[in-house]
């Protein structure tokens, strides 16, 4: 039997390499860069590869016996019980542009259960994490989201309205968009983000991998949220993720549901 992880330690660990991923990314940061089409159409980039295969080596230094699930070089120990899941720069179209609303993402698996997250924002210099029962903390102060409850005085985010709009659940989304106080597309890990720490109520992704969400599934419920699937579901691999500050998560998943 697998002795418990001391999840504190393995945090500190996360913290750890996300900072040190930081050299090759914002090295290349509002330069040239060459960018490369993979097969499925999104791009990457030096960068990119880099700093997730930093990430990997010293896992496997550190963590021989963890497995590592990773978007740009795949999967090592899928039957290990303890995986990380690492996306070293989620909204590399963001990166490219010198836009700095992207993020590195690690976290670490339970089994398929996300125990301990991070998001780390380099180019802004903020970083979020949470390890589970220890709570959510901004910069080393704690992470709550928002108390609003009603759907017109909360901040909604996505990502591309154009892949909104073309989702089942577009015309509903659109529908809770007018009907919401502000709404904005900051999309990327960067809207996850923000529910966490309370500057929005909601952020929906209609199309994610498990990389893209998997440090939500313990840092919004550390800060008191919720991050399910579209429909509803407690789960990182769904496909779908929305990240609500729980007040309004069964009204906008209700909403989502009835198309």
């Amino acid at each position: 039997m697998t002795d418990p992880l001391d999840l504190e330690a393995e945090l500190d660990l996360a913290r750890r390499l996300v900072a040190e991923a930081e050299g090759p990314i914002l090295s290349r940061f509002q330069r040239k860069i060459e960018v490369v089409k993979k097969r499925d159409n999104t791009p990457v980039t030096e960068a990119d590869r880099e700093a997730e295969a930093m990430v990997r080596r010293r896992l496997e230094e550190l963590r021989p016996e963890h497995g590592v699930i990773g978007e740009e070089f795949g999967v090592h120990l899928p039957q290990a019980r303890f995986k990380w899941v690492v996306d070293p720069i989620d909204g590399t179209k963001a990166f490219i542009h010198g836009v700095p609303l992207f993020g590195t993402l690690l976290a670490l698996l339970d089994g398929d259960v996300p125990v301990v997250g991070v998001i780390h924002l380099p180019a802004l210099g903020e970083s979020l994490w949470a390890f589970k029962g220890g709570g959510a903390w901004l910069n080393g102060s704690p992470a709550r989201v928002s108390e609003v409850s009603e759907l017109s005085d909360a901040l909604l985010c996505d990502g591309s309205a154009l892949t909104v709009s073309r989702s089942p659940w577009g015309k509903a989304w659109m529908g809770l968009r007018g009907e919401a106080g502000l709404s904005r597309g900051w999309g990327d890990c960067y809207g996850h983000f923000l529910v966490a720490c309370g500057r929005a109520e909601a952020m929906l992704d209609p199309v994610v991998s498990i990389w893209d969400v998997a440090p939500m599934g313990v840092i919004l419920p550390e800060a008191g949220g919720s991050f399910t699937s579209v429909a509803g579901e407690q789960r990182i691999d769904a496909g779908t993720g929305l990240s609500t500050n729980r007040r309004l998560h069964s009204e906008i998943v209700a909403r989502l549901d009835a198309v």
